[in-house]
């Protein structure tokens, strides 16, 4: 059976590890740190064991994942035995923000390479965020559009390669 996400259990400071965890990511590196305090409140860290599935290819998004600790491999048809590993994400990275902005399911699988500790927000707290705290939600929106859009101009460079 292949292995779980695990919860990392509440401890007597886990919103400051949390934070720590986010100030470790690329993206929050323009965030004050009451920001990260304030986001720390909607994610969950957890452990991903070696083989562990992040996310399915085809699965309904639920979460966006900060990948804090060890290393990913996004695969496309990974259900299938001609499995194509697209890249390996490495700390500091973010995956699944797309399919939790357009609600699309997720376009690829993601596995842990190697045991990997994680950030977890789950796209009902996206939600709450952008509720709850207006001008932080739009801030990292901006991130991700940020983000959206320099993949974009990689894969275009790659396609303008190959043709």
């Amino acid at each position: 059976m292949a292995p779980k996400l695990e919860q990392i259990s509440a401890g007597s400071n886990l919103k400051g590890e949390i934070v720590s965890m986010l100030e470790s990511n690329n993206m929050f590196t323009d965030f004050e740190r009451q920001e990260l305090r304030t986001l720390a409140d909607y994610c969950q860290p957890y452990l991903a064991p070696k083989g562990t599935i992040v996310f399915n290819e085809g699965d309904p998004p639920s979460y966006l994942c900060l990948l804090v600790e060890g290393k990913l491999s996004v695969l496309k048809d990974a259900d299938d035995e001609k499995s194509k590993k697209l890249v390996d994400v490495r700390p500091g990275k973010t995956i699944g923000e797309m399919s939790v902005i357009d609600g699309l399911p997720y376009s690829a699988s993601v596995k842990a390479a190697e045991a990997s500790k994680l950030i977890l927000i789950t796209k009902d707290n996206f939600t709450k965020i952008a509720e709850d705290h207006p001008r932080l939600g739009v801030k990292i929106l901006w991130e991700f559009s940020q983000l959206l859009s320099l993949r974009l101009r990689q894969t275009s460079g790659k396609l303008i390669d190959l043709l």
